[in-house]
């Protein structure tokens, strides 16, 4: 099995393990508010959560060289809430186009982020990125492994979630919509959450392994022959 060892904010080296004679390849990764890339081709499943706020919202993908258009939609909101200013402008998986798990595969070597373009009455609003530097003043819009705080209740540690390791299971990922001032930086206004999928052992790879442990175990039957 695959190991992933995660050191927060930076790419990390990741010993490989072996199984049937065979190594698996290590996998270096970075997720968090310095960016999302990983060594190898990885598929990351994500599921919507709920959202809080005005704001109308889609939650899409972008590759960091070319933010001038996403390269998928995870998640996009029909209305700003469920039902208006109740519950904190609550939005859930029924006001979504489309609520059905989605999964996108990373690329190698590419560096990505998230992005939270928004509408509220019909005027475009500040696109919102995971990746702090690409927002205005370096600000942080997002927290990984954290769902936020109470609607207008600061979350007083959000720099305490910078990154996250997306091969221990699904973990929350959620924004604050608003920069500057006008913030009340609950980061609670848009929560999904993530799992990447670790690239299996290849049947040849196991079967390569098998096959070996096939002809050590001929040899010793026959120098076992050949002793008595």
């Amino acid at each position: 099995m695959t190991q992933h060892k995660f050191i927060p904010g930076l790419t990390a080296a990741v010993a490989a393990t072996a199984m049937l004679g065979v190594a698996a390849p290590a996998q270096a990764f970075m997720f968090g508010a310095n960016g999302i890339s990983f060594e190898q081709d990885t598929e990351v499943r994500f599921n919507f959560s709920q959202t809080h706020g005005a704001f109308t919202s889609a939650l899409k993908i972008f590759e960091v060289d070319s933010l001038g258009s996403s390269v998928a939609t995870l998640f996009e909101e029909v209305n700003g809430s469920d039902n208006g200013s109740a519950n904190g402008f609550l939005g859930t998986a029924s006001n979504l186009v489309d609520s059905t798990t989605k999964t996108f595969t990373f690329l190698a070597g590419k560096v990505y982020t998230l992005g939270l373009t928004s509408t509220y009455k019909g005027n475009a609003a500040a696109t919102v990125y995971s990746t702090s530097s690409l927002n205005y003043q370096n600000s942080q819009q997002a927290v990984f492994g954290s769902s936020g705080n109470t609607e207008g209740v600061a979350l007083s540690n959000a720099g305490s979630f910078l990154s996250a390791n997306p091969f221990s299971g699904p973990l929350s990922i959620s924004f604050e919509d608003v920069r500057g001032r006008g913030s009340d930086k609950d980061f609670n206004d848009f929560t999904v959450t993530a799992e990447a999928v670790p690239e299996p052992f290849t049947i040849g790879g196991m079967a390569l392994g098998a096959a070996g442990l096939a002809i050590a175990r001929r040899r010793r039957n026959k120098q076992s022959g050949e002793i008595s």
